[in-house]
Parts: C-alpha cells; structure tokens; sequence
C-alpha cells in the first residue's frame, strides 16, 4: 500500500513539475450535469494525495479495529468454550460418582459443548431417573435427537416408557446382530409391557446373544413368572433349554406362591436326593401350603444332618404354613445365624410375632 502511495505522488508532482517548468500553472476541469470542478494542476494533486492518505488511514482503522474485535470475541468464545467443556467433565464425574445433584448443579449455569448436547440431556435424564423425578427426565429424554434417543432405551424403560422404548429398538432388533444391550433393554421393555408371547419368541431367537450372569438371568425369570402365576407352567415349557436351568428356580417359586406345591413336588425331591438343599429352601420359603410327604422326605436328610441350615429352614417354612408357629419358631431358633438367608425371614418373623417372642422378632429385623 505504501508502495502504491509513493508512485501515486511521485506522478503527480511530475505532473506538477512539468507545467511549473514551463512557467504555465495548468488546470483540470471536472463538468458533471450543472456540478463544475475547477483546480490547477498542483492544486488538484495535493487534493488527490490528501485523498489518498485519508483511505490510507480509513483502511488501516477498519484493520486495527477488525483485528481487535476477531481477538476480542476469541478470547470469550474460547472462555465460554472453557466453562462448556468444565460443566461437562464436572457432570461426567458427577454421574460415575452417583452424585446427582452435583450433575444438575454442573449444567446450571452452562452447558456443554454443542456436539454433546445429547449426552448433557441423557445425563440430567439419568439423575433425575435416580432422584425419582420421572417427568423431569422424560422432558430431558424428548429433547434429545431422534438418533440419540434411540440409543438410550433403557431410560425410557427407567421412566416408565416402556412402548417409547421397544419403538426405538424396533430397528437394532431387525438387524442380523444387534447389540447384546440392545437385546436386553428389549427383554426388559416387554416384560414390562407384559407382552409375554413375544417375550418368549424373543428369548428363544435372541437368548445366546445376551451376556447376562446366572444371578441376572434369575432376577429376571423371578420376575416373569411371579408376574405370570397361572400360566408359568406353559411359558416354562416353552423355554429353550439353556434358559430352563436359570428359570427353574424361580418357576418352581411362583407356584409354590400360587398354591401349587404338590404339582411341583417331584422336582423338589429330585433337588433333596442331589442335595440341593439350598434351592429346595429358597422355594420352600415361597409357599403358602405345606406336602406332607416332602417334609417326611425332609425329616430324613435332617436326622444325616441336623445342623443343615437349609433343612432347618425348609422344615420350619413347612410348620409355618401349617400353622404351627410354635415349632417353626423353635426351629427357627436353631438356625445358626450366620448361615441365614434373606428369603426365610418374613416367615421367621411372623412365627415370633404369633408366639409373642417379639425380642426375638426384633432382633431378626435388625439382622435383615
């Protein structure tokens, strides 16, 4: 630029110089409509080199001052950047923390980077699943984009959205592999929805896809047949046989609930004969009837060993239901307390209230 200024004067004063050296001052005239300009040679090129700086300088301001506002607004934009990307690690670390209202208190004030706004709103959904506010986070959920929400069915399922959540996973399960957490939120999603023939079909195609534990697999069948008392029967016949060896247990469960127990009483035996006594106790507990020749099969493995826990326990389930809490209560008495477990409690407890032991009641709660 200032290469162009200096040609730009140097002609002029040329231009100057040869009528001053001819003693002839010269003129230009500019005519435009009735708009006449009138100037000598040497006035015209100080009124033309004056223009020229003044760009000169107009274009410099516009620079500076461009160059000050790009500095200005980087500097903010990166700041604001700054505090979105430390909202979300503090939310990120708030959630593997189960610390809840530190992930709303994280996005309070900002949030996080454009790119993860759907991760911000499954994490508010999350904490707020956890705090018990399900309308909260079906708000956070709906904001999500469509492809984000199709990947978090599991809280839909959370907050009681289980058609929203098996509408998502529609797609993936069409697929020749889809995810084994896809597949299991799918379970989840129709056991909820109580489709239970299509939850079947979907645990004989699908079952050896999914990577749940043996625990998992019987929380989960616990669930199914206590939801399914008069047709467990049907569906347990049903089951592939890999899944019958995790349903057995809590099959056998539900109809003992249901009132059952003599149709059930065969397999019973055949666990007492394997010594399975542990399993034998956890349906026993279950019962709400008693089978006479179970508790003399019962009877018989006790006098081999009459400080089984699990025997005890069967046998003292058996008195209960028959009503005689007086003797479950003293074979409760006899169970080593460091052998307990969880499902023979209510019966204990309720076998301590009948007999007025309620010292003995009240410790077992506190053992519970």
């Amino acid at each position: 630029m200032i290469r162009v200024i200096l040609i730009i004067i140097a002609i002029a004063i040329a231009m100057a110089a040869g009528h001053l050296l001819i003693d002839e001052k010269g003129y230009v005239l500019i005519a435009y409509n009735d708009v006449t300009i009138e100037a000598t040679i040497v006035a015209m090129a100080i009124m033309f080199f004056m223009l020229t700086i003044g760009i000169w300088f107009v274009v410099k301001a516009i620079k500076f001052f461009w160059r000050l506002y790009r500095k200005s607004t980087g500097h903010f934009g990166h700041k604001r950047a700054m505090k979105a990307f430390q909202a979300w690690q503090q939310a990120l670390w708030a959630t593997l923390n189960d610390d809840n209202e530190q992930v709303q208190a994280a996005f309070k004030k900002h949030d996080a980077p454009s790119q993860w706004q759907d991760y911000q709103y499954a994490l508010l959904a999350k904490s707020a699943l956890q705090q018990g506010e399900q309308a909260t986070a079906v708000q956070h959920l709906s904001a999500m984009s469509e492809e984000a929400q199709s990947k978090v069915p599991k809280l839909w399922l959370q907050a009681d959205k289980g058609e929203q959540a098996l509408v998502l996973l529609e797609t993936p399960m069409q697929q020749k592999k889809p995810q084994s957490t896809e597949i299991a939120t799918y379970f989840e999603g129709l056991l909820v929805e109580q489709k239970y023939v299509e939850l079947i079909k979907t645990l004989n195609d699908k079952h050896k896809q999914v990577t749940w534990s043996a625990e998992h697999w019987q929380r989960f069948f616990t669930r199914f047949f206590m939801q399914n008392q008069p047709d467990g029967q049907a569906y347990y016949e049903q089951l592939p046989k890999a899944l019958k060896v995790y349903a057995q247990q809590p099959y056998l469960q539900s109809m003992a609930a249901s009132g059952q127990i003599k149709q059930i009483q065969p397999a019973l035996l055949k666990w007492l004969k394997k010594g399975l006594y542990h399993d034998v106790s956890a349906v026993i507990s279950a019962a709400n009837e008693g089978d006479l020749q179970l508790t003399h099969a019962i009877q018989a493995q006790l006098k081999k060993q009459p400080d089984n826990a699990d025997l005890l326990a069967c046998l003292a389930c058996l008195a209960h239901v028959d009503g005689d809490f007086e003797l479950a209560a003293k074979i409760f008495d006899n169970i080593n307390k460091s052998n307990w477990h969880t499902g023979w409690t209510s019966m204990a407890l309720r076998s301590y209230e009948q007999t007025q032991q309620y010292q003995k009641a009240y410790e077992l709660a506190i053992l519970k």
